[in-house]
């Protein structure tokens, strides 16, 4: 019995020791990756920096998009006099819900304000950190 168990031993440290083999031989292929990244932006192809210009618009588009969407709310804002202001939700299901309680409808106002900054600097740095 003690043989049976000495050997099952044997076998174990040999499956363990390919397996830690094989873990061993994992890093090179990401190394591989990160140096054809670092490649691409120090060297780049007119293709991929057209690709990427192609990704800046998007980027671009975003920012711009949600810098109007900036100034509605502002202009909302300031046009507000605290009795006619209306909030709607509707769902795609045609289902609609509103409100025109003014402490409501400021209070999803600031929230709207304060989630709309957060999405314009994330989208400025984004745009800031582009490389093309």
């Amino acid at each position: 019995m003690s043989t049976t168990k000495t050997a099952d031993k044997a076998q174990t440290a040999k499956v363990n020791s390919k397996n830690n083999l094989k873990k061993v031989e994992n890093p090179k292929p990401q190394e591989t990756k990160s140096t054809e990244t670092i490649n691409q932006l120090i060297n780049p192809t007119a293709e991929g920096r057209i690709k990427r210009m192609e990704n800046f618009k998007i980027l671009s588009k975003k920012y711009n998009f949600l810098q109007n969407k900036a100034e509605e709310l502002h202009r909302f804002e300031i046009s507000q006099d605290g009795t006619k202001e209306k909030l709607t939700l509707s769902n795609a299901s045609g289902f609609q819900i509103e409100v025109s309680n003014t402490q409501v409808v400021e209070k999803v106002v600031e929230l709207l304000k304060a989630e709309l900054s957060t999405f314009l600097a994330h989208s400025e740095k984004e745009i800031l950190n582009y490389t093309i």
